[in-house]
């Protein structure tokens, strides 16, 4: 499993990062051109799906490490069932 450091690098990868960091500019020279208008609605809803995209992809990367782990701990346990079967058909014979 590949190491993150920082905080950002902890939650976001490199993409969300690009993603955010594209639209705040899109969306800040957006407001210095058109001002305060009708069109930064259209702006800022740009901008919240490009945040819950990210949000989502998060939680997504979140919940498969949670199972991933479970999976490991099921693997453990049918290794440790496997080779106390084997263990007790050896004394039997």
């Amino acid at each position: 499993m590949k190491r993150r450091t920082g905080l950002s690098q902890k939650y976001l990868d490199h993409a969300s990062m690009i993603v955010i960091v594209f639209t705040f500019i899109l969306f800040a020279s957006s407001l210095a051109t058109k001002g305060l208008s009708h069109d930064l609605f259209l702006e800022t809803g740009v901008l919240l799906v490009s945040v819950k995209l990210i949000l989502n992809a998060y939680q997504m990367d979140a919940h498969v490490g949670r199972v991933e782990a479970r999976i490991e701990e099921l693997r453990t346990l049918l290794q440790q069932m496997a080779n106390a079967s084997a263990v007790s058909e050896e004394e039997r014979a």
